[in-house]
């Protein structure tokens, strides 16, 4: 341990601390000493429990002769200390070092000198008063600073409340170092010059008035310094510290007298005497005298005067307290000298003394003072049980003490307290005793609250300290296991102590609260320590060894819940003594027959070693009883001791009786030896074994073991035969091991040729003939005879290893070799092929491998033949037959399959070896070499694979058939003809037959294989996964995606509509620069999986759209450059134009132009830069992205642009100065052209009037050329007036007006209106008769709109305009052509036929020739159609529904011309054979909707000219739909029987039958294929042969049917669970019955909880558990005995039945054994762990059962009040320990289903039990036998039966046993018993129950659970009105047969008719039940069917709803109703809360 930086910076710093800088190498040297050392680094390190280390500089103390401490001689010296637990006191400084920051396990960094880690600091040799100081002037003054402190998360009351605490700490600190002293000195009167003896009062008072005010004052200030310290002594006293004891009672008291005293003497002194006379004479002296406060003083005096009586009474009241507290003095003694115990002497006297001064004392025995003096007493016993305790050390000290002295200790204490109490109440009582005397009436709580809080504390620390001796004790006594429950304690007692608390402050409520965590976590530990000590227990199987135990616990645990469970240990162990003598008796009594056999010892041997063990086992442990007397002195002893007694002489008697059995058997084994030496036993398949008597062995080792053991007399005989005993065993040995090697040899005979060589087995049994029916253990030539047999033997197992040999070598490794030929051939890794090219290389390794395998063929088949030529020459005895051809014909057929299933495998390997090659999943996760290159490809859609994806799966595909092609080839075998070489062996003189030729090649069977079929098929998706992953990396390009997809167009004008700068326009064409140069960055390939994708031609392509867009976007923008450029250069030219335009002498029109256009350039001239500019910008960004060509125009404008505008203006300027110039000419010519103007308009006016337009009669025609002709007219002056209205404008002259052309403009315009519409109705329809009829249809649409056009605008003229002829005529022409417009509109519809127009014309009576070219609208219009409207309409209307009747008849032929029928496979038949269901379906709907509508079209009027091909159409249709329909029902009857008579078990049960369907079979697949060929609906079910064979197929199929059915029935009746099954359920369990694994899923279908069986792992036929699967969990119960699944299923599935029945059985028993235990040394958590749910709930109902009724006799019977009691307060436990258990982790879903389920049923059980208990009380309830006892749901384990019985109200049920599983069950509520109560009734006089109730009511719940608490399986059928009787039979009879519940939910849904026989079907099931029979006549039953006595039936009923109706009456009386109604939800929700681990659960619900 060497210094490092921090040592050497504490030592420099110690060294400046204490002056001794210039001795830091001699501090450094004492800090490097060991011991200081290691304290130093153990502080550092964080190993210390301290967080700071003191360093002292003085000599050391040393004890003087007296003891006392002195200094020690010598230097000082450095001391480093902790500062506890060290005899070394600091006499000057002291330096000290603090971790700061530093977590308590974390060094400090000792290479650091200096960090905050760590605090340095100097203390005085006061440390009190160097805190003092500390805290006022350092520490304090910093905490005040607002910035000096991180306050961090602490809000701002937490931060002042620290601050006034530390503020008030100080405080306190500095009052107590003070020394407060108190008390009172009243003033003297100051001197004075006058002589007051010789004046008179009236003197004094008329001439020294200052003298009486200054007596006055002082007065008043005696009054004041006396009335404070009266006032304030007494409050002191009420201030006094809670730990003052009654000594401070008496110095108070003393200490008051002793100032009042001092008071009174001051008073009595001459001159205070002579102030009160002063006074007291002023109040007598005359008014004239008298001074003027006088009445001051009178107020003084009286104030004194209460005063003086104050200090009187407080005088009279210290004195009368002192003297009688004074006699306490030695009673208060003992509590300040005493020990606690030592003090309880004294409390009587203690007592008494207090009670004489409460009685005689006068002041003192007020209720305040006596409370008081109690409370201090209170105290000081307080502080000397605190004194007792801490033993003169700090509270600190506690944890270091013996727990055992210190608990002593502390129970002194407590006994202290109850004894001071009982004193205090028992002078209470005493004093209560006599009325007339004063009473302790005082507040006990204010007297021994304190005492009782520190009890409370106490008693935590006594069992804080108990704990910690008990766990200490355990860590020392080693017990094995027990270490982490020490290591346990050691943390949370560490943990504990480290947060030292002062342990005896009991005003400390942190310690109260870190002390219930420490109790639940002792809690927590002693669970564990109570599990270890029963574990310790159950793991001792000897009663001594347990009773050792106990006695060492019991030496160790302290604490009450552990002794308590010790103590139960021994009543326990006693207990079990007794299920030990009864478990010895039990396996006595089990054994007897068969007791469990000691190792290698015979049977007579074993069975007195077993007696004897037996006997020591009950013998060991009595005798250790016996030296306990208290033990054998219980009630239940001596039953015990006689027990004992009896097992003891039965034993005894054992073994007697089996000597003598054994020595009366030796004759009759000694003749076994004449027994033949082999036999073969029939019960194992004629298997030989070596006829030795086992007896004989038997009695040979009897023999020897009873002479072993000794006290056995052996008789001769036996003896004679041990002396035999070698020869015996040697014969014995050799023909055990000839027998051994004969079937070796046998067994390593090939399977495949057993039957061959079974001639040559034959030969070598005629050998061994002689041994099985000679030959006795007794002959002579037993030696020659095995020589001969061990001779055939020899020569057999030679030809079986020729045999093996030749398979092996020849053919087995040939068929290997076969097998794993390669029939690919796949590129190297780093080879690229094409497509193509892989095919091809497939074909050419196929061909070539081909080749070889057909040689390998030829080999092994050649290898076959030679194998059987090798058998059959083997000679043999002539009567042993040979071998037969029939067996040689399997063995050459056996070896053409294995040749198939070799060509199988190579071709399986093959197409995997290429999927895997292909895979992603190459080599364990690598990525496969790429071997196809792919092109990336632009399409214009996207980009895309080239080849692609599927492009190279069909090469994979092709690759794929090529492998399979290759067993084309390959030529099976002949299995049909001997081979020749045999046929010459076994008979040479005939010629060899010759064989039948070719059987055919392996490909048509490997081609049809599924496994192949599913490789292709894997093979075919190998891609996929690369596909997905080209798609994943194609989406890698979707940033580009918009390049190819979007429209440049309409992408250019949505950017155009968001109006973009030309900046923006310049960032858009750079955004398409960007992509170019991605594009180029891009890589050049990437591969994926088995595929290298090349990108270049893609990246060429997204090169060319960038720059696609760029100029599709730089064009518009050119194009709007140009615009703008073109508009600015035309604007600037139009101008130019306007300027230069000449104006004429008088021509206005020029003028005005002209100067318009001066202004429109000097407006311009501002705006001229915002176009110019833009376009300057635009060509800019032209330039710089995008060479654009420009023509020259172009170019020419753009460069000239600025130029012309500049010689714009300057033209403009010239203009403008040549127009000033010639403005007063202008000026003259405008008015007089004006004047002139005006005499013509007058002189126009005069003409219009007199020939114009609106001249009266002229006929519309020439009104309307008049109104062209003055129209035309009337325009040029109209003109001429424009020009001259501008003219007056440019020269301000005024405007003139001219009233004449306005007048006729107005009428103009009203003429206009009427003639223009005029004209263009009669041209339009002169136009439209002349249109040909043809085209008439087209232009209807357009004519409508004209002439509603016209009609409209007619409408609309001016009133003064209808008066007008032209007006009517045209109103006239317009409402004519409307008329006939409807009508030429419903003639003109494709609708109307040429019968329709003859219809017409017959009207009319016109020749309307319509199918002339030449006929037209107006002979329509001649023919007067309007007048004939109403007819018309309807032959048109008629026309439309015949069009709409033809087009739908069309349309259903051309519909059911298309349709067709889809064809399926049907399993394993991989050709089309049935038709598909979801297409016939709709077929079958579009036929019946077809010929609704046909039905509906031919009963229509209209529908007469199609009558014929309607009528046609339904007859066709109707019968498609009955041959459709007919078709369908056999194919649905030929697949439900197909899969049973073509394979399985039941086909060959029923080979009639399935010989039947084999025909049938036949037909139906000719007439599928013939179908399947036609495949169109109509003409497919036209077929004859369809028509012919479907009813005789019907009819066969039929018969097969009702076979099936009464097979079905016959295995239900075997089965009777089989009739809760549908008949395809039942089909597939039958079929798949000689193999139990495929029929696991159907377990749950024939048990209630059964889902899974579990099969033993060496033979798969034999069942060993049941099981409740939910998920990934279970529930296993282990069968009491296997079930063998074979033979038929009904037989071994009835043997599941009984043999779960008897294994839950076993577990109840097993349960009702431990039951007693439960609670009592058995937690209820382990109880229900170790059963399954359904017998845990079983077991808690049959705890409450008998607890509660055995509560019920005793208190009826023995008057035990405490009884119920205390059964309540144990279900009250087991409920809490259920719920705690709730709350913990149960380990699965199903396991907390479980305890939540434990929960439901107690809950219900213990209010039950707290209900009975209430009306006990109440005297409602008498004994066991009160109804409300026994209408509870009961549950008993009786004995004398061995069955569970559950017992409700009278009725009692046998439990059935049928495994539940676990299962969530119902919350018992008051309905639910009653309705319990009720159907137990039922069913107890042979009727079913009713519930009856509304739905949401547990009608059927109910039911269920009813079920499920009795054990039975509830079969639920939910009825409706389509149930038939027979299906109700079916039912009824499982129930009967199997002793099950139904339930029928919703019965009264089922119909009246149906209802009247179930009653019949009932009723007899009641009868039978009431007779007791065994068997009885079900109605419609030929024959009896059995009856189990425990069936029942059950109906629910929903009254009032829709469907429902009432019962008869007859079914009424055959059920017991109990109505239903909602549950109480209060109670659900309560037990629910409970389940779920609410404690509280009656507050919450």
């Amino acid at each position: 341990m060497a210094m490092q930086e921090r040592h050497r910076w504490m030592a420099a710093n110690v060294a400046a601390s204490f002056g001794m800088l210039d001795k830091t190498h001699y501090v450094e040297s004492v800090l490097g000493e060991y011991n200081n050392l290691k304290k130093l680094n153990d502080f550092l390190e964080g190993k210390s429990k301290h967080k700071h280390i003191f360093v002292y500089y003085q000599r050391p103390d040393v004890p003087n002769e007296q003891g006392e401490l002195v200094d020690a001689k010598g230097d000082p010296k450095l001391l480093i200390t902790t500062g506890e637990h060290e005899d070394i006191r600091i006499k000057s400084r002291a330096v000290y070092f603090l971790r700061n920051v530093v977590p308590d396990s974390k060094p400090v960094k000792s290479d650091v000198a200096c960090d905050g880690d760590l605090l340095f600091g100097e203390m005085a040799a006061s440390p009190l008063e160097s805190l003092n100081t500390g805290l006022l002037d350092v520490f304090k003054p910093l905490v005040s600073q607002p910035t000096t402190i991180d306050w961090a998360s602490c809000d701002t009351d937490q931060t002042s409340e620290f601050k006034s605490t530390l503020e008030k700490f100080t405080v306190e600190l500095s009052q107590g170092i003070q020394s407060l002293t108190g008390g009172i000195d009243l003033p003297s009167p100051e001197p004075t010059e006058v002589d007051l003896r010789t004046l008179s009062y009236n003197e004094i008072a008329k001439d020294h008035p200052e003298l009486v005010t200054q007596y006055e004052a002082l007065l008043e200030q005696w009054c004041h310094l006396i009335e404070q310290y009266l006032e304030q002594t007494l409050e002191s006293q009420q201030k006094e510290s809670e730990t003052s004891g009654p000594r401070t009672e008496l110095d108070f008291w003393r200490y008051r007298l002793q100032k009042i005293t001092s008071i009174n003497e001051q008073l009595r002194t001459k001159e205070r005497k002579s102030v009160m006379t002063l006074l007291q004479a002023i109040t007598k002296v005359p008014q004239d005298v008298a001074p003027k406060n006088r009445q001051t003083v009178f107020n003084t005096l009286r104030r004194w005067k209460q005063i003086d009586i104050s200090i009187t009474e407080a005088f009279n009241e210290a004195k009368d307290n002192v003297k009688y507290l004074t006699t306490l003095e030695k009673f208060i003694e003992p509590l300040y000298i005493s020990t606690p115990a030592a003090i309880l002497e004294t409390l009587p006297a203690l007592m008494n003394a207090v009670k004489m001064v409460h009685t005689i004392a006068r002041y003192y025995n007020t209720t305040e003072r006596m409370t008081n003096l109690f409370a201090k007493i209170t105290n000081q016993m307080i502080t000397k049980c605190k004194e007792c305790v801490l033993d003169g050390e700090e509270s600190d000290s506690l944890w270091s003490k013996d727990p055992q002295l210190l608990i002593k200790n502390l129970h002194s204490c407590i006994q202290l307290n109850d004894s001071y109490q009982e004193q205090y109440r028992l002078t209470k009582e005493t004093l209560l005793s006599l009325p007339k005397g004063k009473q302790f009436d005082f507040s006990e709580t204010l007297i021994f609250g304190r005492f009782d809080l520190f009890c409370r504390r106490v008693t935590k620390l006594i069992d804080m300290f108990q704990t910690i001796h008990q766990f200490t004790s355990l860590s020392k006594h080693r017990f094995d296991g027990m270490e982490p429950l020490v290591e346990a304690f050691q943390r949370i007692f560490q943990e504990f102590q480290i947060k030292r608390h002062d342990l005896l402050d009991f005003h400390n409520n942190r310690f109260d609260r870190d002390y219930v965590e420490f109790n639940v976590r002792i809690s927590d530990l002693e669970s564990n320590l109570r599990q270890f000590i029963n574990q310790s227990f159950e793991s001792i199987a000897s009663i001594e060894a347990s009773l050792k135990l106990l006695a060492k616990f019991q030496s160790i645990l302290q604490r009450d819940s552990l002794r308590s469970d010790l103590e139960n240990k021994f009543a326990v162990i006693f207990h079990n003594y007794g299920l030990e003598l009864t478990h010895v008796q039990d396996q006595y009594e089990k054994f007897k027959t068969s007791p469990p056999l000691v190792r290698n010892l015979p049977p007579v041997a074993g069975h007195v070693t077993w007696s004897r063990h037996l006997y020591k086992r009950i013998e060991s442990p009595m005798l250790k009883f016996q030296m306990n007397p208290a033990v054998l002195a219980g009630r239940d002893s001596r039953k015990l001791i006689r027990m004992y007694n009896k097992m003891a002489k039965t034993l005894v008697e054992f073994e007697t009786l089996w000597l003598q059995a054994w020595v009366n058997s030796i004759e009759t084994v000694k003749a076994g030896l004449q027994a033949t030496l082999i036999i073969k036993h029939p019960d194992d398949g004629m298997r030989f074994h070596v006829n030795f008597d086992w007896e004989i062995l038997q009695l040979i080792r009897e023999t020897r073991c009873l002479d072993r053991m000794g006290n056995v007399e052996i008789p001769e005989s036996a003896r004679m035969i041990l002396l035999q005993e070698h020869k015996f065993k040697s014969y014995n040995h050799e023909l055990t091991y000839f027998l051994k090697e004969y079937r070796r040899i046998t067994q390593s005979i090939k399977p495949i040729t057993t039957n061959l060589m079974k001639p040559h087995i034959e030969n070598l049994e005629f050998k061994m003939r002689p041994g099985l029916v000679i030959l006795t253990w007794t002959s002579m030539n037993i030696e020659s005879y095995l020589d001969e047999i061990w001779k055939e033997l020899d020569r057999l197992e030679m030809l079986v290893l020729a045999v093996n040999d030749l398979m092996d070598s020849r053919i087995d490794a040939n068929l290997k070799t076969v097998a794993n030929v390669m029939l690919v051939n796949l590129p190297e890794e780093s080879e690229l092929v094409s497509l193509d090219e892989f095919v091809d290389m497939q074909e050419r390794h196929v061909r070539a491998t081909t080749d070889f395998l057909v040689a390998k063929n030829t080999e092994i088949e050649n290898a076959v033949n030679d194998l059987l030529g090798m058998i059959v020459a083997f000679e043999l005895e002539p009567h042993v037959p040979s071998v037969t051809e029939s067996e040689i014909i399997k063995v050459k057929a056996h070896y053409n399959w294995s040749m198939y299933q070799a060509l199988l495998n190579a071709t399986k390997n093959s197409l995997k070896a290429m999927k895997l090659r292909l895979s992603s999943n190459y080599r364990e996760g690598d990525q496969p070499p790429a071997f196809f290159e792919v092109d990336l490809q632009l399409d214009g859609i996207g980009v895309r694979l080239q080849p692609s994806v599927e492009e190279i799966q069909a090469a994979i595909n092709g690759g794929a058939v090529a492998v399979l092609k290759c067993s084309k080839m390959i030529e099976a075998w002949d299995t049909v003809t001997i081979p020749k070489n045999v046929q010459l062996i076994l008979d040479a003189n005939l010629p060899p037959v010759q064989g039948t030729g070719s059987q055919g090649t392996f490909y048509d069977r490997i081609a049809q294989d599924r496994e192949i079929l599913k490789v292709v098929l894997l093979l075919t998706g190998s891609v996929q996964s690369t596909k997905n992953q080209c798609n994943e990396y194609l989406t890698t390009f979707g940033n580009y995606e918009w390049t190819w997809k979007d429209d440049i167009r309409k992408s250019y004008k949505e950017f155009e509509a968001e109006g973009p700068s030309l900046d923006e326009f310049e960032a858009k064409l750079k955004s398409f620069t960007k992509i170019e140069k991605q594009v180029e960055e891009m890589k050049g390939q990437h591969q994926i999986s088995a595929l290298m994708l090349q990108t270049a031609s893609l990246a060429t392509s997204l090169k060319d759209l960038a720059k696609k867009w760029k100029a599709a976007f730089a064009k518009q923008l050119h194009k709007d450059a140009w615009t703008k450029l073109d508009s600015v250069s035309e604007m600037i030219k139009e101008t130019g134009k306007k300027l230069s335009r000449e104006v004429g002498q008088g021509d206005m029109d020029s003028l005005a132009d002209v100067m318009s256009t001066l202004r429109t350039v000097y407006v311009k001239e501002s705006e001229i830069d915002l176009d110019m500019v833009p376009i300057e910008h635009m060509y800019r960004i032209l330039d710089e992205h995008l060479a654009v060509a420009m023509d020259a125009e172009e170019q020419d404008k753009r460069s000239k642009l600025r130029s012309s505008w500049a010689a714009l203006l300057e033209e403009t300027e010239k203009k403008q100065l040549e127009l000033a110039d010639s403005q007063v000419a202008y000026k003259k010519d405008l008015i007089k052209t004006v004047n002139a103007f005006k005499r013509d308009i007058t002189k126009f006016r005069a003409e219009y009037e007199r020939s114009g337009p609106m001249v009266r009669g002229i006929p519309p025609r020439e009104a309307v050329e008049r109104l062209k002709r003055f129209k035309e007219e009337f325009d040029v002056r109209d003109r001429k007036q424009d020009i001259y209205y501008k003219g007056e404008d440019l020269f301000g002259v005024p405007h003139q007006q001219y009233p004449a052309l306005n007048l006729t403009r107005q009428e103009l315009g009203y003429l206009s209106q009427l003639y223009d519409l005029y004209v263009a109705v009669l041209e339009t329809i002169k136009e439209w008769k002349e249109y040909l009829w043809t085209d008439v249809p087209d232009q209807m649409e357009m004519m409508q709109k004209t002439i509603d056009s016209f009609a409209g605008r007619c409408k609309k003229m001016p009133k003064q305009l209808r008066e007008w002829p032209a007006y009517n005529e045209l109103k006239k022409e317009i409402e004519d052509f409307q008329e006939v417009l409807p009508l030429l509109t419903e003639l003109g519809k494709p609708s109307i036929m040429p019968r329709h127009w003859q219809q017409i014309m017959d009207m009319t009576g016109k020749e309307l020739p319509v199918d002339s070219e030449n006929f037209k609208l107006q002979a329509l219009i001649d023919a007067q159609l309007n007048e004939f409207t109403d007819e018309i309409s309807d032959i048109t209307e008629g026309a439309d529904k015949q069009l709409v009747i033809e087009g739908k008849i069309k349309e259903i032929s051309a519909q059911w011309e298309g349709m067709f029928f889809d064809f399926g496979t049907w399993k394993t038949r991989d050709y089309p054979c049935v038709l598909a269901g979801g297409k016939v379906g709709e077929t079958q709907e579009a036929l019946e909707e077809t010929m609704m509508n046909l039905n509906t079209m031919n009963a229509q009027r209209h529908s007469l000219p199609f009558k014929e091909e309607l009528n046609g159409l339904l007859t066709t249709l109707s019968d498609t739909g009955d041959t459709i329909e007919r078709w369908f029902k056999v194919q649905q009857m030929w697949t439900s029987l197909e899969s049973v008579f073509t394979g399985g078990d039941i086909a060959k049960q029923m080979p009639m039958e399935a010989k039947k369907f084999q025909q049938i079979d036949k037909d139906w697949i000719k007439i599928m294929q013939k179908s399947a060929e036609t495949k169109l609906v109509v003409p497919c079910c036209q077929n004859d042969m369809l028509k012919q064979m479907l009813p005789v197929l019907s009819e066969g199929l039929e018969k097969c049917q009702k076979s099936l059915e009464s097979y079905l029935e016959g295995k239900r009746n075997k089965f009777p669970r089989f009739y809760f099954t549908s008949d395809p359920v039942l089909l597939k369990i039958l079929s798949q019955g000689s193999d139990p694994e495929s029929i696991q899923e159907d377990f749950e279908k024939l048990f209630d909880a059964i889902n899974r069986v579990q099969f033993d792992k060496a033979d798969k036929k034999k069942i060993v558990k049941i099981m409740e699967v939910n998920g990934p969990v279970s529930e296993i119960v282990d069968l009491q005995s296997a079930v063998m699944a074979v033979g038929n299923i009904e037989d071994w599935l009835l043997a599941l039945e009984y043999e779960m029945q008897r294994s839950v059985r076993r577990e109840t028993r097993i349960c009702a054994l431990e039951c007693p235990q439960c609670m009592n040394g058995l937690s209820i958590g382990d109880f229900s762990n170790k059963c399954v749910a359904q017998v845990s709930i079983a077991g808690i109902q049959m705890i409450w059962t008998t607890d509660f009724q055995d509560a019920l006799i005793r208190m009826s019977r023995d008057k035990d009040k405490q009884v119920m009691g205390s059964a309540n307060k144990k279900f009250v436990q087991m409920l809490t320990d259920l719920i705690a258990m709730c709350l913990t982790d149960l380990g699965s879903k199903m396991n907390r289903t479980k305890f939540e389920t434990l929960v439901t049923i107690h809950v219900h059980q213990k209010d039950l039990f707290q209900e009975v208990w209430k009306k006990a009380r109440e005297g409602k309830i008498k004994d066991e036998n009160d109804f409300e006892w026994l209408r509870q749901t009961r549950v008993y384990w009786k004995t004398e039966t061995d069955h569970c019985v559950v017992s409700i109200a009278d009725v009692d049920f046998t439990y059935s046993y049928e495994y539940l599983g676990c299962k969530e069950r119902l919350v018992i509520t008051a309905l639910t018993d009653r309705c319990f109560v009720t159907q137990s009734q039922a069913l107890g006089m042979f009727f079913g129950g009713a519930p009856a109730g509304p739905a949401g009511t547990g009608k059927t719940e109910t039911t269920k659970d009813m079920g499920r608490t009795l054990g039975v399986f509830v079969v639920v059928t939910n009825c409706s009105d389509q149930h038939r009787f027979r299906d109700m039979a079916k039912i009824f009879k499982g129930l009967c047969m199997s002793g099950l519940w139904g339930c029928f939910d919703e019965f009264n849904r089922i119909e009246l008719e149906v209802l009247s026989v179930v009653a019949m079907q009932v009723e007899s099931i009641c009868s039978a039940k009431r007779q007791a029979v065994a068997t009885f006549m079900f109605p419609g039953e030929l024959f009896p069917i059995k009856l189990v006595p425990s069936v029942g039936y059950f109906i629910t009923m929903n009254p009032g709803y829709a469907g429902r109706q009432e019962l008869p009456e007859n079914v009424k009386a055959l059920f017991r109703s109990v109505a239903m109604m909602v549950p109480n939800r209060e109670t659900i929700m309560k037990v629910k809360l409970a389940s779920v681990g609410y404690s509280q659960m009656d507050l919450l619900g």
